[in-house]
């Protein structure tokens, strides 16, 4: 039976895909449509040149193949379309820059050169060497190398938004014994508006080649620029610092620059929240509504008036009595029972009904905000009592206490035993909490297959966990073939049912253009009524966001503002029992996120607003600092 529940899933779901698909072609247009009314501010068309030229017939160099290779594989890794060439001759080069510079023809282009090889300057001009030089003369550079000056001023052409010339070119004159007129090293150059040029050593001095395959250069710029959140400022600043300690000081990587814009090579951006049960801290909200609840069903449960009772499902959907209601309806009405998860166990249940519904509400009475440990333990006796005579809601609140260790021992094995009986009776908030226990393998063995036919079940039926939960398979590739369409159709279905985590899944997605086109207008509004939910994950995204001026104008204060409010946030899941986890995103959040100065002297100012910590204005997170910030988010 569960083969040809998985087959029938699998045809359903390349149904929906198919159906997804022509749906998201009229979303693709749409949105085109939009962004060219709008400008679409999360675009960026990014383009690198790579050149690293080696085999040459005089003074051979061994590692620039190699440069190159490790270089546009770093370009690629952030985003680039990398344009590469290996021991280019003079022709392959004019063709590479001519095919550059009509690429960056458009005003959101980044643009990156990057070249490894021979480099000379004469007469104040540095050109670069191609393969096949044949130079006698200092007269004969300008005709067979590649004036740099050229490359720059066609880069500046190409109405780009910034430009990027970065130059392993540094060494030794290679015609020193036909030419000793050639200077050292390479000349210093004025960055046109909006460019910056990287040298591998200061003006007129030679850089080192490197003994292990690469440049010392160049090993250090590409283990800086995929470091999330650094600005190209910091990057070059990072590589000068890796080079002089690798080289004992002997190079020292110089820039000049005259950008007017920012750029991060790579943005600082979350990773999808993972499928999980809700939190234990969450009964707090649902302890309140669940009062309410209590209050309202009191009113109405002696009614004969199935108006009355209907209109009670409709103010509390999924509420605990809600199962108990469709039963006293049927009954009022002396219909057959529509409601497919109402009871179990056929007319023998019917009879003892009564008993269980007794049993079951006075359990919900207990289990309430304020309950004392004797409450809870009496509470899970009545749930048993409730779930044995056939009340489905009370299988799958027993479950939950298991689950989560309230009024019994926590217990996975027995956790899962009640959500199966009352996921088999089709109750769906149980299907989606035992696709849990199967994607993690808690109380059951692993088994994605089941847990995607669980989710698919609970999720065809409106559960906006499980749909979440079900996107997060999709998009990971977890027990299902990848589907990034898949997985943000379900998210935005959760979403719009007030999926806090699928709205922030979904707009990372959004952002990235994962799934769909980049929508950085809907990505913001989801993150942004994820923030008013709650969602740490969501205030730490738009702190990124407002620290880079990534979609958003970059504002050190605000950035400031979701930074401090994403650490109080967090205190909730430290409450939760989740303090080593919290204790980890804190740390990556003050330590490893690479905060703008700004935004760190504006997060300090912000705690001594609020009398929070004795620190001072330093724009680093020093000690004290760091300190303050934990103790947001963590409870001493």
């Amino acid at each position: 039976m569960l083969a040809a529940a998985v087959a029938a899933q699998r045809s359903r779901s390349t149904s929906t895909v198919a159906k997804a698909g022509a749906l998201s072609l009229r979303a693709l247009a749409w949105v085109a449509s939009i962004c060219i009314q709008i400008s679409c501010l999360s675009a960026e068309t990014r383009v690198a040149l790579v050149i690293g030229n080696g085999d040459y017939a005089i003074a051979r160099l061994a590692n620039p193949k190699g440069d190159a290779e490790l270089m546009a594989r770093t370009l690629k890794s952030v985003g680039f379309d990398v344009i590469k060439h290996t021991d280019a001759n003079m022709q392959t080069m004019r063709q590479a820059f001519t095919e550059f510079a009509r690429r960056l023809r458009q005003p959101d282009a980044v643009g990156v050169f990057y070249y490894a090889g021979h480099g000379v300057q004469v007469s104040g001009q540095n050109y670069l060497i191609p393969i096949g030089a044949d130079i006698t003369a200092e007269g004969e550079v300008a005709l067979q190398a590649i004036n740099l000056s050229e490359l720059l001023a066609s880069m500046r052409g190409a109405v780009s938004r910034i430009n990027i010339a970065i130059l392993d070119a540094c060494r030794n004159n290679p015609y020193e014994s036909q030419v000793r007129s050639i200077a050292r090293g390479l000349a210093p150059v004025s960055a046109p508006a909006g460019t910056l040029i990287s040298y591998a050593t200061a003006p007129g001095e030679v850089a080192l080649d490197g003994a292990d395959g690469h440049s010392p250069f160049t090993t250090a710029l590409a283990r800086a620029i995929p470091t999330p959140g650094l600005a190209i400022e910091e990057v070059f600043k990072h590589t000068r610092e890796a080079v002089l300690a690798t080289t004992q000081n002997r190079q020292t990587p110089w820039e000049h620059s005259s950008l007017v814009g920012n750029f991060i090579f790579k943005a600082k951006s979350a990773e999808q929240e993972p499928s999980r049960r809700p939190l234990a801290a969450s009964h707090a909200a649902v302890d309140e509504r669940r009062l309410t609840e209590i209050a309202a069903w009191d009113q109405v449960k002696a009614t004969n008036n199935p108006k009355l009772l209907r209109r009670h499902i409709e103010s509390y959907p999924g509420g605990a009595y809600e199962e108990l209601a469709h039963y006293k309806i049927v009954q009022l009405e002396r219909q057959p029972a529509g409601w497919s998860w109402w009871q179990t166990g056929g007319n023998d249940a019917a009879a003892t009904r009564g008993k269980g519904d007794a049993a079951f509400e006075q359990a919900v009475k207990l289990d309430a905000s304020g309950s004392t440990p004797q409450s809870l333990v009496e509470a899970a006796r009545l749930y048993r009592i409730a779930a044995d005579h056939g009340v489905v809601t009370a299988m799958y609140n027993l479950a939950r206490m298991f689950d989560k260790g309230r009024g019994v021992a926590r217990d996975a094995v027995e956790a899962a035993a009640w959500y199966e009986k009352a996921a088999n009776a089709g109750h769906t908030a149980a299907q989606g909490s035992l696709g849990t226990l199967y994607e993690f393998g808690e109380g059951v063995p692993v088994n994605l297959v089941e847990a995607l036919r669980l989710y698919r079940q609970a999720a065809d039926k409106g559960d906006g966990h499980a749909m979440t939960s079900l996107g997060y398979l999709y998009a990971q590739g977890k027990g299902v073939d990848r589907d990034s369409w898949e997985a943000r159709k379900w998210y935005t279905l959760a979403s719009e049912k007030n999926g806090v985590r699928a709205m922030f899944n979904l707009a990372l997605m959004q952002m990235r253009g994962e799934g769909g086109p980049i929508d950085g207008t809907e990505a913001i509004r989801w993150l942004n009524t994820a923030v008013d939910k709650g969602h740490s994950g969501a205030m730490r995204e738009l702190a990124y966001l407002h620290d880079e001026g990534r979609i958003v104008d970059r504002n050190p204060v605000r950035a400031a503002e979701y930074l401090v409010a994403a650490l109080e946030a967090l205190k909730v899941e430290s409450r939760a029992g989740a303090r080593t986890q919290t204790a980890v995103t804190v740390d990556a959040m003050i330590v490893k996120d690479n905060w703008s100065f700004a935004t760190r002297r504006a997060t300090q100012k912000r705690l001594i607003s609020r009398n929070q910590c004795k620190i001072r204005v330093t724009g680093l997170f020093d000690r004290t600092t760091r300190q303050c910030l934990r103790t947001l988010a963590i409870e001493s």
